[in-house]
């Protein structure tokens, strides 16, 4: 979002880097004979250094509840209008029924616009001490404020953006407080009318604190998903002035047959309306796709579904993305061990078709247990990568298991090769220098605005990685915002299509994706030797077709529906 009237320390900051920008050499650190959009950058992690002080903790104390194995999320998100993205992290709870002095609290680090952050949740009244799990962002009145939304075990919390580094609870005139074990979440205007609506997972429903015991032998470990019944997410729609309707059964969503964890929005049959694909653990996904007034669910019609050979498998993360650069959104879902990653081509007219063994995705993925799930260009060479944020859910798989899967994994980075296949750079790219951790959500965004996307990854029960992005930038680039005036002003559910030479890339602005997480509203796009863009075409959810450009390469821009772009 965008102040208009930023402080004179941002002013200088953005001046600085707009200067540093400029005069950084478009080929810098190239010669004629190596093409940078080839060079791999390097992710250092950051986060003490940049004031992120926060460690999850899970509340288990022995009681092996559930919903302690499944957190926490994160979102990206300029909360206050200085075009820095600024970090709100979950944490999670003592379990219920488990008395401590200890309140662990939900932290908003905002972007000093320097590399740090403060937290400031207390102060803006969002140090939210419930079981916490994920985060959604929108702005549902269209002020030009980025609302909140967050889920827990328990009752769900929604936060008005007052504009003045404050929020306020509106939770309970919205009837949004959904209170049963809420996972992801996600904003979309699926019925068109310029407001966001609001889609809340949930995973599995449990009853008071009688909660089943299971043992291997003579270890006590988590139940899984199988001993507990499945419970429905819900679609609420925007009514106006932060109240909502609850539309699960009328519009035909509703259904206890799937244990809800990973959620993303996307128009992938082209229709110009919203569909919805929703990760289950150990049971079949859905792919709710939006026919205007109704959803139906395509899911296994599609091939979406489950395995190849027809096993539902436990699908946890998830995102859009044209990863091949068709013109089609392809999807991208991550499962259990001994499940690989799956990728879903987009096929056209509906069918997806199982690319995982081709991209050379299935061995490498295929004993890590995967939660975060994000598609992003980190060398801007114009085509998206794949990031995984791993990690084990039971602690005591390295006693039951020592030849096994590890209870702390790396994350993972597969670079895009640009011909339907992907390339393992994990160590490469420097996720194999610091200590592994039991990942969760992760979220993506340019958080230091130099030119290339950087990631967060929240640690069950440890402290979080920030992952800078040190050298992406070597490559050119370019990074949209969109502010709807007759679509829902945040721009979530727009197409943005740029082109750039022989180059043609495709992106939705989504409102919650990965694993309980959202990623910055700003859409990045590679441009790899590139200098300018020749144009962007924008499809808008109001339905209008709007096209810019030429612009300049290595630039912030800001499009508002209707008008010329603008510098950030």
């Amino acid at each position: 979002m965008h102040s208009s009237d930023p402080t004179a320390q941002t002013k200088w900051n953005r001046l600085v880097l707009q200067v540093a920008l400029v005069a950084a050499p478009l080929l810098s650190g190239c010669s004629d004979d190596e093409e940078p959009a080839l060079t791999l950058p390097r992710f250092s992690e950051v986060a003490a250094e940049s004031g992120i002080e926060f460690r999850h903790f899970n509340g288990a104390a022995g009681a092996y509840h559930y919903p302690e194995t499944h957190g926490s999320g994160a979102a990206f998100a300029d909360f206050n209008g200085d075009s820095f993205p600024d970090l709100y992290v979950v944490n999670s709870a003592a379990s219920h029924g488990v008395l401590t002095a200890h309140l662990p609290a939900n932290a908003l680090f905002v972007n000093q616009t320097d590399g740090t952050f403060v937290d400031r949740a207390a102060e803006a009244g969002v140090a939210d001490t419930s079981f916490g799990m994920g985060v959604g962002v929108g702005d549902i009145d269209n002020d030009g404020h980025a609302d909140l939304y967050v889920t827990n075990w328990g009752a769900n919390r929604l936060y008005r953006n007052l504009g003045n580094g404050r929020f306020a609870d509106v939770t309970e005139q919205s009837g949004t407080g959904d209170r049963r074990v809420s996972t992801s979440t996600a904003f979309a205007d699926i019925d068109l009318d310029s407001d966001l609506d609001l889609y809340v997972a949930n995973d599995v429903r449990i009853v008071g604190d009688d909660l089943p015991e299971c043992y291997r032998g003579l270890i006590q470990i988590y139940c899984g998903p199988g001993a507990y019944p499945g419970d429905s997410g819900a679609l609420f729609r925007n009514d106006g002035d932060f109240r909502f309707t609850d539309i699960t059964d009328s519009i035909g969503i509703w259904t206890e047959a799937g244990r809800q964890l990973g959620v993303a929005f996307a128009d992938y049959d082209d229709d110009g309306d919203p569909d919805l694909y929703v990760a289950n653990d150990h049971e079949p996904n859905f792919l709710f796709r939006n026919d205007g007034s109704r959803f139906a669910e395509v899911g296994v019609a599609a091939g979406v579904a489950t395995s190849p050979d027809g096993a539902p498998e436990a699908g946890m993360g998830t995102d859009w993305s044209d990863y091949d650069r068709d013109g089609r959104l392809d999807l991208g879902v991550c499962n259990f061990q001994w499940e690989p990653c799956r990728l879903l081509h987009n096929a056209g007219a509906g069918q997806f078709a199982d690319h995982t063994a081709q991209s050379g995705l299935g061995g490498p993925t295929y004993q890590t247990l995967t939660f975060g799930t994000d598609f992003i260009d980190v060398n801007n060479d114009g085509y998206p990568d794949l990031f995984l944020a791993n990690g084990h859910v039971e602690p005591n798989i390295e006693i039951l298991d020592s030849a096994g899967p590890r209870y702390a994994q790396h994350d993972q980075l597969f670079l895009n090769n640009r011909d339907g296949t992907f390339t393992d750079v994990t160590a490469a790219s420097g996720l194999t220098a610091f200590a592994a951790g039991v990942g969760r959500g992760s979220a993506a965004a340019d958080y230091d605005n130099d030119g290339d996307v950087d990631l967060f990854v929240s640690n069950n029960n440890q402290r979080p990685h920030l992952l800078r992005n040190d050298g992406g930038n070597r490559a050119n680039w370019i990074s949209v915002e969109l502010e709807g005036t007759r679509s829902n002003r945040s721009g979530i559910g727009a197409r943005v299509t740029v082109f750039s030479a022989d180059l043609r890339q495709m992106a939705e602005v989504r409102g919650g994706s990965s694993y309980l997480s959202h990623n910055d509203l700003r859409l990045h796009f590679g441009l790899g030797r590139r200098t300018k863009v020749d144009r962007i075409l924008i499809r808008w959810p109001s339905g209008e077709w709007q096209t810019v450009g030429p612009v300049p390469a290595r630039r912030f821009v800001r499009i508002v529906e209707g008008e010329p772009w603008t510098p950030l």
